[in-house]
């Protein structure tokens, strides 16, 4: 008891306990981390195209850069845990000091007198060295499949990464536009306000000194204050989609960026896409991550069963070494030994059906997960084809409401010119002609995220095997081309390998089952 009271009170006299980080470690760390949250990138000395902005997502999205480590991570594991298939060398060097001799005598059983003197065979000091060899195979069993579950993990990881990089150029297209929608509405929102606030302000003036009946006065000042706030409203939702666009960038959120905007909105091209949906469903199916996620983990519930059917076997280790013992008295102080031993905890068979139970109902969650992401996928195929044709006709009418609105308010302005209407009917064409143009571009950013949406429910990647270079001009160069043979509907086909009865997983790489064309080889094409 006294011994656990001391043992405590060493632990707790160490400073094991955990303290709460203090103030100055706080800042601390966040200097440190504002120092390096924006180094190292390509400046902005240009206005942002689209491509650009997606290439920068790419390189320095931090999300996208966290995946990017997990998969390094797990790659790792998967290179460690085939070093588990190799045998044990142990080797062991020691000395070994006592304060008396190690000596002993004997005694007759029969007589119970002392037989021999009291004598010694092994020196107070000795030094001794073993260098073994050992493998058990139940072992190295176990390792081969635990190899081949970190194989599939990693390519789990991989998959997961290829996601979130599509993810990311699904909120990058959406965010870029709605951003350029609001540069250009900016522009034509504030002087419009500037007007409305002049209007209010000479309203006020005028309720004052009387000039107009109460009520037709207050009647007019709310018209007015309805414009300001719907004008001001807008302005705050502009500001609001460059700010996310920053922040998936990765760009300082207080420094504006221009944003490259097309010269004509009327030559803005609208996708074709004109796939047969057969031909969407087998392109999602055969290359959205979700599925192979859920493909790679129904491997490794089969690798869980084996490994559980293996352990019933009894374990098997084979040892073979040299040792050394510098005892004086030893006729060979040099030796080499081999053995083999079996052995096997009989109690786990108790426990054994359990387990393997245990394993075949995570392989029939896998197989259902599957199912169910199979069903998913061809779900979101059909809802995204169906989301982009309505976008577009959202689009066509948005487009010919805004040609409509904009040639009102020009023979409204004419109208005021010749004092045929007031400032404020004058207000309200302006405010609706800047409403109009506003729900024009939105709806246009609507078919860029439906089409980014189609594009993530097939599951295909935004670049190239191949780019000229990792920086953010040739990576855009390569998305640039790549969108542009999508948004023609031309996709690569999909080529059909020779079925392989193998299995994979240990290097983290596909042997057998459907092929993909090498354009859409999933390995990490962002790593500069």
């Amino acid at each position: 008891m006294a011994l656990a009271v001391a043992a405590g009170g060493l632990l707790s006299g160490c400073g094991l306990k955990p303290k709460p980080l203090s103030l100055q470690e706080r800042q601390t760390v966040l200097t440190e981390d504002q120092a390096v949250l924006f180094t190292q990138q390509e400046p902005v000395t240009q206005p942002l195209t689209l491509y650009e902005a997606m290439a920068r997502a790419l390189k320095y999205n931090l999300d996208h850069r966290v995946k990017m480590m997990e998969k390094a991570v797990a790659e790792g594991g998967a290179t460690l845990a085939r070093f588990d298939l190799l045998p044990q060398l142990m080797a062991d060097a020691g000395y070994r000091d006592r304060t008396n001799f190690n000596a002993s005598s004997s005694k007759a059983i029969e007589t119970g007198e002392q037989s021999l003197v009291t004598s010694t065979s092994q020196d107070r000091t000795r030094y001794l060295g073993d260098l073994v060899f050992r493998w058990n195979i139940l072992d190295f069993g176990v390792s081969y499949f635990r190899a081949q579950q970190e194989g599939n993990r990693a390519l789990i990881a991989e998959e997961n990464r290829r996601k979130i990089s599509h993810k990311l150029m699904q909120d990058v297209r959406n965010a870029y536009w709605r951003a350029v929608s609001a540069q250009r509405t900016e522009r034509e929102i504030l002087p419009v306000l500037e007007e409305a606030s002049e209007a209010l302000a000479l309203s006020r003036e005028a309720e004052q000194e009387k000039l107009q009946s109460p009520l037709e006065a207050l009647q007019y000042r709310r018209a007015l204050v309805e414009i300001v706030r719907r004008l001001e409203t807008l302005l705050e939702q502009q500001k609001m989609a460059k700010a996310e666009l920053m922040g998936l960038l990765n760009l300082p959120l207080n420094r504006p960026v221009p944003l490259a905007e097309p010269e004509n909105p009327d030559q803005m091209a609208l996708p074709a896409l004109d796939l047969p949906i057969t031909r969407m469903e087998e392109l999602a199916l055969q290359l959205r991550p979700e599925l192979r996620q859920e493909m790679y983990q129904t491997r490794i519930s089969v690798a869980e069963t084996r490994k559980a059917l293996l352990r019933l076997l009894p374990g098997v280790e084979v040892n073979f070494g040299g040792h050394y013992d510098s005892n004086s008295y030893l006729l060979n102080q040099n030796w080499a030994e081999i053995g083999a031993q079996i052995s096997k905890n009989v109690m786990e068979l108790l426990s054994a059906p359990a387990a393997i139970e245990n394993a075949d109902n995570q392989k029939a969650l896998a197989d259902s997960r599957r199912l169910a992401a199979h069903m998913a996928i061809l779900t979101q195929v059909h809802l995204t084809q169906e989301q982009l044709s309505l976008a577009k006709k959202q689009y066509e009418w948005s487009r010919e409401l805004d040609d409509l609105t904009q040639k009102i308010n020009q023979h409204t302005e004419n109208s005021v010119m010749n004092e045929a209407m007031s400032p404020l009917q004058r207000i309200r064409s302006s405010v609706e002609a800047v409403l109009t143009k506003l729900q024009r571009n939105q709806a246009f950013a609507d078919v860029q995220a439906a089409t980014g949406q189609l594009y993530v429910s097939l599951g295909i990647d935004p670049l190239p095997d191949a780019v000229d270079g990792h920086d953010v001009k040739s990576l855009a160069k390569a998305l640039k081309a790549v969108d542009f043979e999508w948004m023609q509907g031309h996709f690569p086909q999909l080529q059909t390998a020779p079925r392989s009865t193998g299995e994979n997983g240990i290097n983290g790489k596909e042997k057998g089952g459907d092929a993909i064309s090498s354009r859409f080889d999933h390995s990490d094409r962002t790593s500069g």
